[in-house]
């Protein structure tokens, strides 16, 4: 009988590979494995199987660690694989399982790990879903080494270390300000080297006394100058590895370097926390907590002290419901009973929804002139109006035409073949709405004004809220926001509107994901 050795991928995404008796086969990204991911080496493991003994020689070759049946493997080591035993090219990823035909005559099908990979394991995470980099689904019971892993594209970096186990209770903790504080004395540290333990003795006794209470220690923490190119993740990876050394206990930490879902006070670390690395054990909110330093206090909470930068700390707390503190209050059993606390100015929570205004339709032709932040609703609301009028409105807008005269162009050719006409624009002030209420009396058609009234908080919210779904809108900078505020003038009929109708905003969600993140604090401030 001659037995043959093969290696089969789980979701037979390619033709099984062969692998002949004591020769050496090397597997990683190639047109065979359909494999394009740049974290997978060309040569990212060699394979040897003994088609007599039934066994395959397996050396990780490749810079960023492979697994085997869940467990990270060390580079340039050696293991000895079985029949059915699965081998992950990158850790948690692109699964392959080891097949003799016929099977060794001993055989017996392994018991089932609790992990399990089902074909949505594949999907991505919150607003699409989440890229990962490599894929990674769940913990391992308990880290056998350090892994880092590339999540997204790189908007957010785990390093997983030695000993790390999944737990119902977690106990989170911001980086900055809180386990940590520049040596140089400075708000920023000038390097990846200019960081010291916070409150030394203090900080070890307390998450070693958490440790040992069942807690899994978790590190989340904004670093948008890795995503920017400030610093380099290499760099900044020795640093985690030199804090985490320095703690002296098992830590898993999350690096959001971008702006959407990950950054905090949005829930996209936590969410990748508990869905994906935890080892599909729930969390317990009830037993877990977050402490953190951007907390909103506000200047002189104590002598001398400047207000905390952020608010991102105590309101991701508030998103996901668990517990806050304070490093001073956590690590020193400080009260902050009396501590002066800034509030945030747009509640998502708090907006309640507005029937839609009959009123913004005519019966007559007519040029209907939208004023708004920008993020405040104003394409939404026009959308609405076209759908709501039957089409007899249509809008022009500069985002997509580039200028007003473009603008203006397309709304004079629209008027003509009797359509009523939208502006779509922030129109701030009254030199830029005379261009319609002009236009408007050129084309012998009445003019009306629409202020959508959002707040500049809400519409900063909304313009966070796109980024993080990824809506096929620009991200809007502060500056715009500011520089719209600056100029903007109450509308009124006196610049030759015919009304001025006043729109409260009101959302509208494509799934209850959505609308579960949008009533959740995505600013920071």
């Amino acid at each position: 009988m001659i037995r043959q050795c093969f290696l089969r991928c789980l979701l037979d995404s390619h033709a099984p590979i062969k692998l002949p008796h004591n020769v050496e086969i090397f597997v990683g990204r190639s047109k065979i494995t359909k494999i394009t991911d740049q974290s997978c080496s060309r040569q990212q493991i060699s394979l040897k199987a003994d088609c007599e003994q039934c066994e395959v020689e397996l050396k990780p070759l490749g810079i960023n660690p492979s697994g085997l049946d869940g467990f990270a493997l060390k580079r340039h080591g050696e293991y000895k694989v079985l029949h059915g035993n699965r081998i992950e090219i990158l850790l948690n990823n692109y699964i392959h399982i080891v097949e003799f035909d016929p099977p060794p005559d001993d055989y017996e099908a392994p018991k089932q790990n609790k992990r399990k990979l089902e074909e949505n394991d594949q999907e991505t995470s919150p607003r699409k879903k989440c890229k990962v980099e490599p894929e990674a689904l769940t913990d391992v019971k308990e880290a056998m080494e350090n892994v880092w892993e590339k999540i997204d594209g790189g908007e957010v970096y785990v390093f997983t270390s030695k000993d790390v186990k999944s737990s119902s209770k977690i106990a989170a903790f911001d980086m900055d300000g809180t386990l940590i504080k520049t040596k140089s004395g400075k708000v920023h540290p000038v390097d990846t080297n200019d960081w010291q333990i916070a409150f030394p003795q203090i900080i070890s006794k307390k998450l070693l006394e958490k440790l040992n209470d069942g807690y899994k220690i978790v590190i989340l923490s904004n670093q948008s100058p890795i995503g920017k190119g400030r610093v380099k993740i290499e760099d900044f990876k020795k640093k985690i590895e030199g804090i985490v050394e320095k703690l002296n206990i098992p830590v898993q930490v999350y690096l959001a370097t971008g702006k959407g879902f990950y950054r905090k006070p949005a829930p996209g670390m936590w969410k990748f926390l508990a869905e994906k690395k935890n080892d599909n054990i729930n969390i317990d909110i009830d037993n877990s907590f977050y402490c953190g330093d951007a907390a909103g206090r506000m200047a002189n909470w104590a002598p001398g002290r400047k207000k905390d930068h952020s608010m991102a700390d105590v309101l991701l707390a508030e998103n996901l419901g668990i517990k806050f503190y304070t490093p001073e209050q956590f690590f020193l059993g400080h009260s902050i009973a009396n501590v002066p606390m800034n509030k945030p100015e747009f509640v998502p929570k708090e907006l309640k929804p507005e029937p839609f205004n009959e009123n913004l339709i005519s019966t007559e032709k007519e040029l209907l002139v939208l004023v708004g932040f920008p993020g405040s609703g104003k394409s939404t609301l026009a959308k609405q109006i076209e759908k709501k009028s039957g089409n007899k409105y249509v809008t022009v807008c500069r985002d997509v035409l580039g200028t007003w005269q473009k603008c203006a162009a397309e709304a004079s050719k629209l008027l003509k073949q009797g359509k009523s006409v939208i502006v779509d624009s922030t129109n701030p002030d009254t030199e830029s709405r005379a261009r319609w209420t002009s236009l408007a009396a050129d084309e012998h058609v009445a003019c009306r004004c629409a202020h959508v009234r959002t707040s500049l908080a809400h519409a900063q919210h909304n313009n966070k809220f796109r980024e993080i779904m990824r809506a096929h809108h620009a991200p809007v900078n502060d500056i715009v926001f500011h520089t719209y505020k600056n100029k903007f003038v109450e509308p009124t009929v006196k610049e030759g509107f015919k009304e001025v109708i006043q729109v409260k905003f009101n959302p509208t969600f494509d799934s209850k994901e959505a609308e579960t993140i949008y009533s959740m604090y995505l600013l920071e401030k």
